[in-house]
């Protein structure tokens, strides 16, 4: 493999001297509190580590293996304070950690009852009245967007908890609410909406009724990142952001309306940098028409700028990896994503005889329907492979 650096290789550097002050043999007391029983001892050495140039840099990278609550301090400490090795052990640990996605904040569950002292929130919606089952609850929105502090607010995470949406006026009630409230958000730049579930294999079969977001578009241009969480119905129509770098949807049924592909190729987003669909069962099981519902993303002329794509969830993937060996778009990508689908030896022989392949940073093709062999044979491309865990129960490795 090259050891030239390419675009998206950080480049790494020793440019983290110890702060002065710091005690000899302090780091051992780090090391011994990272290794804590207690939560939040460990948390508190993170920062500790810090003082402690590369060597303590590499304590924090070796805490990205940690519990959930460990990771979240982890991956904000690296992307702001740990330099080109903490970016390059971001790069390594999940790729999309070096594009701009929510975990760029550390975003705090609102509490109606404090005042906003942070600049990232989760706010709960969703608990419909029992009286009224065309409508949800929208007072805890509503109430923090009555605080004078609202102008510091840069990400906001809308998280919506009930099973499903039965009544397409709820969303349009959810909308019309933080669309009216642009003026108390004017430095928005990340917003998620959506399915409040962190685990995957619920949100998937998530029956959350989206709709039209194109007045969200409209109403903040300065938003970075819009990430979807949930079922179908979601709609955009023709609009330019100048400023959008992340678009994120991820749902078990964005093809049971193949108008939301349409949709997003029909989005003019000269900034973005970084695009995820979760595709689901193709429409009728015409896996044709999907992967024609495609092509104008895979064109290379809608997002010059794109550097990440995931098409993920596909019950096609060979059908997509056929049509991306061809698109002039795998010239401009950083990584390609086209883990959870149903990849097979077929799909990625047509990867392995792309040469265009070898010019990426990260192919992901884990938890797809790949044979060991083939894994073998993927190891030898010229990027950093993501190929475990495969559903046929390979052992679980990444490739290098």
């Amino acid at each position: 493999m090259s050891q030239e650096p390419r675009e998206f290789d950080a480049v790494l550097s020793n440019s983290l001297p110890p702060k002065e002050g710091a005690i000899l043999g302090g780091l051992a007391g780090v090391k011994s509190r990272l290794n804590s029983p207690i939560l939040e001892v460990r948390i508190s050495a993170l920062t500790s580590a810090l003082n402690y140039g590369d060597a303590g840099i590499d304590l924090i990278i070796k805490s990205l293996q940690d519990v959930e609550q460990v990771q979240r301090y982890v991956i904000q400490i690296l992307l702001h304070k740990g330099g080109a090795k903490g970016k390059q052990a971001l790069l390594d640990y999940d790729p999309k950690l070096f594009f701009t996605t929510l975990q760029h904040w550390d975003i705090q569950t609102y509490n109606p009852q404090l005042s906003i002292t942070h600049t990232a929130y989760s706010i709960n919606l969703n608990r419909i009245q029992a009286n009224k089952p065309d409508k949800f609850d929208l007072t805890q929105l509503q109430t923090f967007l009555q605080s004078n502090q609202t102008t510091q607010i840069e990400a906001l995470a809308c998280k919506m908890w009930d099973d499903y949406w039965q009544h397409d006026t709820q969303y349009k009630d959810f909308s019309n609410v933080m669309c009216g409230a642009c003026d108390k958000l004017p430095n928005l730049k990340a917003l998620f909406i959506g399915d409040g579930d962190a685990q995957e294999a619920n949100y998937m079969k998530s029956r959350l009724l989206l709709g039209d977001s194109t007045p969200i578009l409209k109403a903040y241009p300065n938003l970075e990142v819009l990430q979807f969480r949930g079922g179908w119905g979601l709609k955009f129509d023709k609009v330019r952001h100048e400023n959008l770098k992340t678009l994120m949807i991820q749902t078990g049924y964005t093809l049971v309306q193949p108008q939301t592909l349409k949709d997003i190729a029909n989005l003019d987003l000269p900034a973005l940098e970084y695009l995820e669909i979760w595709l689901a069962e193709s429409f009728h099981h015409e896996k044709d028409i999907s992967t024609e519902q495609l092509a104008p993303i895979l064109s290379g002329k809608l997002f010059p700028n794109l550097k990440y794509l995931g098409l993920k969830s596909s019950d096609y993937t060979d059908n997509i990896a056929f049509s991306i060996v061809n698109s002039p778009l795998l010239e401009h990508l950083a990584v390609l994503d086209l883990s959870q689908g149903t990849l097979t030896d077929i799909g990625a022989e047509t990867l392995l005889k792309c040469p265009t392949i070898n010019q990426l940073h990260t192919l992901n093709i884990s938890n797809n329907k790949l044979s060991g062999r083939q894994l073998q044979k993927l190891s030898q491309l010229n990027c950093r492979v993501i190929a475990q865990p495969q559903d046929n129960g390979e052992r679980q490795q990444t490739l290098t």
